[in-house]
């Protein structure tokens, strides 16, 4: 295969990261480079279809240890090269996407269980584990992580805590950052730390917590200690129908004061309600799980709760379904890619995953729902998950079609971002409740901290003194 003319720096390089992984775990070939141009967001992925340029890596890497991954840095930090941690690839916002070049370092061979404590209820693994294989496990021995995002087949623990992922299950168990125990972390400048895995500390800040969200751009996580729990002996789900989403709305708030602990709650809009489950008015599918009396007894209090806020009852087929279904989004068998619904025109579409309090979620939904449909070829739809006894999220559907060139579907893509932005931060809310901020919402982060980015810009200076670590994301300086 014929190769591009390298530099003598490039080939010092290739043979400087040989000397520390080895034959077979560094790759400067062409086709696996292209491979790693980005992940599943629209920027990583579609554009590259639709002949736009994207920066191809100069290296791929692949550590197996810790260790490993610390010389890589230490080389990265020599030859001032960028480094962008890879764990799956499955991010929807661009976190991946190495902006300018360099190594992507794929942790996907650290993928190693290293303890399951039955007693103390922990499990401890390597970044590189798939989630998915991590759940068989530990349902093995009748224990779970109840962390199940749409990507489980295929993201790793790693990815899961660079973007701060929730699973399905998060009203119940938390988002990925509340059922970590400890971490080790390699810095940018390849100091290997580790954070005290014990259920609480107040010895001064909580440091997992500066690493989890922060997209590679802070250091490589390599292992994890993540809370377990015993298998639910039932999982129940129940769906209702209600007048309007206000009223749904009132019924998931009481729910929740209530002191009810439902696994999920999915709430649709009209438009969703309609389109995906033939129903006018507003859907609500609920679950409890754990032990067959709690489960029957919370039912009960949360149907009496939705029937006085004038639901229809109609019952566990809906979301049972839902449930069987839940990954079909993203694992299609025959839909083909949802942005390219037609073979002469360009789509450009993506969820703005908002959360803040209940009377923010309406606002919301209302308003940007208007800004969002001003947009020539928009179109919008919503469901509303992962709750708090605060508030929730808001999960809309923005789709835009009809786009005349590439250059005018990009433009799209950013004026929906923008547009729902501006509702997102005026009403009080974040813009980003799990996806992440990656490249699509990386211009925005100065809005989203106020005055407090200055800090957080100051601590990655201080780690990252070179600045080679996922340059360009999370509204970091990168010059």
């Amino acid at each position: 295969m014929a190769e591009r003319n390298r530099t003598l720096q490039e080939s010092i390089l290739y043979n400087d990261l040989l000397a520390v992984l080895g034959e077979g775990n560094v790759s400067r070939d062409e086709i696996e480079c292209q491979a790693y141009i980005g992940d599943v967001s629209f920027l990583g992925m579609v554009m590259p279809k639709h002949k736009m340029e994207v920066k191809r890596p100069d290296f791929i890497v692949w550590p197996k240890t810790t260790q490993q991954v610390s010389m890589v840095l230490k080389v990265a930090n020599t030859h001032k090269i960028p480094v962008t941690p890879y764990c799956g690839g499955a991010g929807v916002q661009g976190a991946a996407v190495p902006l300018f070049g360099g190594i992507v370092m794929d942790v996907k061979k650290m993928d190693k269980i290293l303890d399951i404590d039955e007693t103390n209820l922990t499990v401890t693994c390597q970044s590189g584990l798939i989630g998915q294989t991590l759940e068989w496990a530990l349902n093995e021995k009748g224990f779970t992580y109840a962390h199940i995002p749409q990507s489980t087949y295929c993201s790793g623990i790693g990815g899961f805590l660079a973007g701060h992922s929730a699973g399905v299950l998060s009203t119940k168990y938390g988002k990925i950052a509340s059922m970590v125990l400890g971490m080790e972390i390699v810095l940018p400048t390849g100091r290997i730390i580790r954070t005290r895995a014990v259920p609480q500390s107040a010895a001064g800040p909580n440091l997992n917590h500066l690493f989890i969200g922060s997209e590679g751009t802070l250091g490589v996580i390599t292992e994890a200690t993540l809370t377990i729990h015993p298998l639910p002996e039932v999982r129940e789900f129940r769906s209702f129908l209600f007048p309007n989403m206000h009223s749904a709305f009132e019924a998931v708030r009481k729910i929740m004061r209530r002191g009810l602990v439902p696994g999920t709650i999915r709430i649709s809009d009209q438009e969703e309600s309609k389109e995906l489950y033939n129903q006018e008015g507003s859907f609500m599918t609920i679950s409890f799980d754990g032990f067959e009396e709690l489960v029957a007894l919370q039912h009960r209090e949360a149907t009496k709760i939705s029937m006085d806020e004038n639901a229809v009852d109609i019952g566990s087929a809906p979301g049972d379904r839902w449930w069987k279904r839940r990954f079909s989004s993203v694992y299609p068998k025959d839909t083909g890619n949802p942005l390219e619904m037609g073979r002469h025109t360009l789509n450009v579409g993506n969820v703005i995953d908002s959360a803040g309090s209940f009377t923010y979620l309406e606002a919301a939904h209302k308003e940007i729902r208007q800004a969002v449909l001003k947009i020539p070829g928009g179109s919008f739809m919503a469901h509303f998950s992962h709750w708090y006894k605060t508030g929730g999220m808001m999960y809309p559907y923005c789709v835009n079609t009809g786009a005349a060139s590439e250059e005018e579907m990009v433009d799209r893509y950013f004026r929906m971002h923008r547009a729902a932005v501006e509702v997102i931060h005026r009403l009080g809310g974040t813009m980003t409740h799990h996806h992440g901020v990656g490249l699509t919402l990386n211009g925005f982060m100065r809005e989203e901290f106020g005055e407090s980015f200055e800090t957080l810009q100051s601590i990655k200076r201080t780690l990252d003194p070179n600045n080679i670590m996922n340059p360009g994301k999370l509204g970091f300086d990168w010059r």
